[in-house]
C-alpha cells in the first residue's frame, strides 16, 4: 500500500479522528480546571567535591565519575526516608506551634478521622523523633496514628517527595533543592528547613561512624609506627656497635621480640574473641530481622481476617455476637503482635556497622598473625652462633627485613588513615549557600500545555491506531492491491452501491435530475464494463466468483440493464443452483432444471420459459435451485444446449453460476460459453483457494475475459 492509500484513509475517518481529539481536549481542560497555584522557592548546597581546600598528596588527578557517583549519593540520601521524615516532623511541629500562622490550618483530606488525636502529645512524640533522629514505626499502633496525621496533612514521604525535586546544577559544585507548593512561605520553610536536617543527619550520624573507623586507624598507625622505630633503633645500636662480641645485643633483642611476640598474640586473641562476638551478633541481627519478618506476615494475615470479618457482620446487620466476640479476639491478637514486634532504635548498631566492625577485626586479626609469623621468625634467626662477623650480618639481614616489612605496612595503613581523613573532612564541607525565600508570584501554570500536549497525544495515537488497522487489514481494497495479489487482468471496478436504499435498477436506468445528470459513478463505471464486452466477440458470458457475497449477481444485473439501454438485447439465465436470487428477485420462472426439448427451440418454446423484466429488452430463465450440480440435474436436450439458437434471438446471454471454491459449477458449464468474467469484492481477502481457481481461470485457453473489482470505495477508485 501507497502512502496516498493512508492519506486517503486518514480522512475518510478524519470525523473519528476529530471527535477522539476533541473528547481528550475537553477531558484534559476538565481534569484541570481547578489546577492550584504553585510557588517555587529554592536552596543551594556546596559540596567541595570539585572544588576542595584539602590538599592532595596522592598526585592523581580528580575523577569525574567518582565525583558523579559521590553527588549521586548525596542527592539520594537528601531524599532519603530518614531525611524526609525529620522535615515532616519539623513541619507539623511548626503547624502545631503557630496555629495562626500554620501551612495546612487543617487536614487536607480525611479530616473527621483525627478529630480525637491529641496534639500536645504528638508534638512531644515527634519532637523526640526530631531529636533522637528515628522514624515513625508503623508497627506501633501510637505512631502508626501519627504517620496518617502526616498523611493527612500532606506531610507524609509520597507528598513531600512529590514537590521537592534535588539535582545537580548542570557541571557545578552546587546541589539544587527545589520546591512547589501552594504556600509561598511552606516552599520556603520546606527547602531551607530540609538542608538542615541533612547536615544534621549526615555530620552527625553518618560522621560518626566515619570516627570510629578514623579511631580504629590511628590505632593502627601508631601501632606500626612504635614497631618500625623498635627496629631502626635496634639496627642503629648494632651498626655502632663494631665487630666485638654481640651477645648482650643479641640477648636484647630477642628479648624484645619475644615481649611484642607475646602482645601480638594477645592482640590476636582479642582479634578473634571480638571477631566471634560481631558475628554472633549479625546472627542475632538476622534472626531478628526474620522475627519481624514473620510477625509482619502475622499481621497481614489477622488484619485481612478482621476486614473480612467486619464485612460479614456489617451485611448481617451488625446483630450478630459470635462474630463481633471473633472479631474482639482477632484485634487482641493483633495488638499483642505488636507489641512483640522488636523495636528499632537509630542509637543500636545497624547490619552494615557491624559488617564494618566485623571487617576491623579481621583485619587486626591478619595484621597481628602477619606480625607473629615475622617476630617468630627473627627470633629463630637470631637464636644461632651470632659471636662471630657472619653472625653480625646475619642480625644486619634479619633487622632490615623487619624495617622494610614494618615500613610497608606502616605505609600502607597511614595512606588509609589519610583518606579516612581526608574523606571525614569533605563531609563537613556542606554549606548552603543560597537560602529559600518565599516566592512572590506563582510559577506559570501548564494547564494549557497540558491540554495542548493532551490533544497532539490524542491525535498522534489515533493517526497510529488508524494506520495500523489498515496495515494490518489484507482485505484488497484498492485496484492496484488487487492486481498485485491476483495477476489478474482487469475489465473494470465498481463503488459500493447503498442497495438497501435504492434497487440496482434504480441506480443504473432510472433517468437522473437535471442536477444529478453524470453524477452517478456506479452507472458511468458499469457503463466502462458494457463497452469492454462491446468491444470483445464474445456474446455468452458466464459470471462467477471465488466465494459468496461478492456481488455478482447485483452486478450482472446492473451490466443487462446498461446494454438494453444502448438497444441490446440480452436474456439472463439463473444456473446458480445453491443461492437463486436473480431468480427471486426477477420474479423468474424457475424452469430451467425441467426444461428439455429434442430438435430445435422454435419461439413458442422459448416464450414458455422466458420472464420478461420491468427493462426493455432484457429477459431472465430462473431455476428452482437445490443440492446439486448442472450435469446432475439438467436433461438431455437442456436449454444450455440451445445457447446458439438463442444467440439468435439476443445480442447477449449472461449466465450466473455458483462461487469457484465451493463448487464445480464452472468446470462443468465452462465448455457452453464464449468466455467467463469473475466478480470479486474489495472487502473479501485472497486465500489460498482463490488462487487455486484464479490458476484454473489461466488454463481456459483465452475464454477468461478478465475480472471485475466490485464493492471499491468511491476514495480508493484511483489508487
Amino acid at each position: 500500500m501507497d502512502l496516498l492509500y493512508f492519506i486517503k484513509a486518514l480522512y475518510k475517518r478524519k470525523w473519528i479522528i476529530l471527535l477522539c481529539v476533541m473528547v481528550a481536549v475537553a477531558a484534559a481542560v476538565y481534569f484541570t480546571h481547578d489546577e492550584k497555584k504553585t510557588y517555587k522557592s529554592t536552596a543551594q548546597l556546596a559540596t567541595g567535591f570539585t572544588i576542595s581546600d584539602a590538599v592532595d598528596l596522592t598526585g592523581v588527578p580528580s575523577d569525574i565519575y567518582s565525583s558523579d557517583l559521590k553527588f549521586n549519593n548525596i542527592i539520594e540520601t537528601i531524599t532519603s526516608p530518614q531525611v524526609v521524615n525529620l522535615l515532616s516532623c519539623r513541619l507539623i511541629i511548626h503547624d502545631i506551634d503557630n496555629p495562626k500562622a500554620a501551612f495546612r490550618s487543617k487536614p487536607i483530606r480525611n479530616s473527621s478521622d483525627y478529630a480525637k488525636i491529641d496534639l500536645r502529645k504528638a508534638r512531644q512524640v515527634f519532637e523526640g523523633k526530631l531529636r533522637d533522629m528515628k522514624m515513625l514505626s508503623s508497627y506501633r499502633p501510637e505512631e502508626r496514628e501519627l504517620l496518617n496525621l502526616l498523611i493527612a496533612y500532606g506531610y507524609d514521604q509520597k507528598s513531600l517527595d512529590e514537590m521537592i525535586n534535588v539535582s545537580r546544577l548542570n557541571r557545578t559544585d552546587y546541589i539544587n533543592i527545589e520546591c512547589h507548593s501552594d504556600n509561598p512561605l511552606m516552599s520556603a520553610f520546606i527547602v531551607n528547613a530540609l538542608c538542615e536536617e541533612f547536615n544534621r543527619f549526615y555530620d552527625g550520624y553518618l560522621s560518626q561512624r566515619s570516627e570510629s573507623n578514623l579511631q580504629f586507624l590511628d590505632t593502627l598507625v601508631e601501632q606500626k609506627q612504635q614497631v618500625l622505630s623498635a627496629s631502626q633503633n635496634a639496627l642503629k645500636e648494632l651498626m655502632e656497635g663494631g665487630n666485638g662480641d654481640i651477645s648482650a645485643t643479641t640477648a636484647g633483642l630477642i628479648g624484645q621480640y619475644q615481649t611484642r611476640l607475646t602482645s601480638r598474640k594477645s592482640d590476636l586473641t582479642t582479634a578473634l574473641l571480638s571477631l566471634k562476638a560481631v558475628e554472633k551478633q549479625i546472627e542475632e541481627y538476622n534472626a531478628a530481622q526474620k522475627a519481624s519478618t514473620v510477625i509482619s506476615g502475622d499481621i497481614v494475615q489477622i488484619t485481612n481476617k478482621i476486614n473480612d470479618l467486619t464485612a460479614s457482620y456489617v451485611n448481617g446487620g451488625s446483630k450478630d455476637q459470635q462474630l463481633l466476640s471473633q472479631i474482639n479476639s482477632l484485634k487482641n491478637d493483633l495488638q499483642d503482635k505488636y507489641a512483640s514486634m522488636p523495636e528499632q532504635d537509630a542509637k543500636q548498631p545497624t547490619k552494615s556497622d557491624l559488617v564494618r566492625e566485623k571487617d576491623n577485626y579481621e583485619v587486626q586479626a591478619k595484621s597481628a598473625q602477619a606480625d607473629i609469623d615475622r617476630l617468630q621468625g627473627s627470633i629463630a634467626a637470631l637464636g644461632g652462633d651470632l659471636r662471630t662477623s657472619s653472625g653480625r650480618n646475619i642480625m644486619i639481614q634479619s633487622l632490615q627485613k623487619d624495617i622494610d616489612a614494618a615500613m610497608g605496612s606502616y605505609n600502607d595503613v597511614k595512606s588509609k588513615y589519610d583518606m579516612a581523613k581526608n574523606s571525614v573532612a569533605q563531609r563537613r564541607q556542606f554549606k548552603q549557600i543560597l537560602f529559600g525565600q518565599p516566592s512572590l508570584t506563582p510559577e506559570r501554570s501548564k494547564r494549557m500545555m497540558v491540554i495542548g500536549l493532551t490533544g497532539a497525544i490524542v491525535l498522534a495515537l489515533s493517526v497510529f491506531v488508524i494506520v495500523l488497522i489498515e496495515y494490518f487489514d489484507i482485505s484488497i481494497k484498492i485496484p492496484s492491491q488487487f492486481q498485485k495479489q491476483t495477476g489478474l487482468d482487469v475489465i473494470n471496478v465498481t463503488n459500493r452501491v447503498d442497495l438497501k436504499k435504492y434497487r440496482v435498477l434504480e441506480i443504473v436506468a432510472k433517468e437522473a435530475l437535471k442536477n444529478e445528470r453524470r453524477k452517478n459513478t456506479f452507472r458511468e463505471l458499469v457503463r466502462k464494463i458494457r463497452q469492454s464486452i462491446g468491444k470483445s466477440d464474445k456474446r455468452v458470458i458466464l459470471f462467477t466468483s471465488t466465494e459468496h457475497g461478492q456481488g455478482k449477481t447485483t452486478l450482472m444485473q446492473a451490466i443487462a440493464f446498461s446494454m438494453s439501454m444502448s438497444k441490446k438485447k440480452v436474456l439472463l439465465i439463473d444456473t446458480n443452483f445453491c443461492n437463486n436470487d436473480l431468480t427471486l428477485e426477477l420474479n423468474a420462472k424457475p424452469i430451467i432444471e425441467k426444461f428439455s426439448v429434442e430438435g430445435t427451440l422454435d419461439s413458442e418454446n422459448l416464450k414458455s420459459i422466458i420472464t420478461e423484466t420491468n427493462i426493455p429488452g432484457v429477459d431472465v430463465i430462473g431455476c428452482e435451485g437445490g443440492d446439486y450440480s448442472p450435469l446432475e440435474i439438467l436433461p438431455q436436450g437442456n436449454l444450455l444446449e440451445h445457447l446458439g439458437e438463442l444467440k439468435e434471438q439476443y445480442d447477449y446471454i449472461f449466465i450466473e453460476a455458483a462461487p469457484m471454491n465451493a463448487f464445480t459449477d464452472v468446470r462443468e458449464l465452462v465448455d457452453y460459453v464464449d468466455s467467463i468474467v469473475t466478480i470479486f469484492s474489495a472487502d473479501s481477502v485472497i486465500r489460498p483457494a482463490d488462487y487455486t481457481a484464479i490458476e484454473y481461470l489461466r488454463t481456459l485457453n483465452g475464454k477468461f475475459q478478465g475480472a471485475i473489482l466490485n464493492k471499491v470505495d468511491l476514495e480508493n477508485l484511483e489508487a
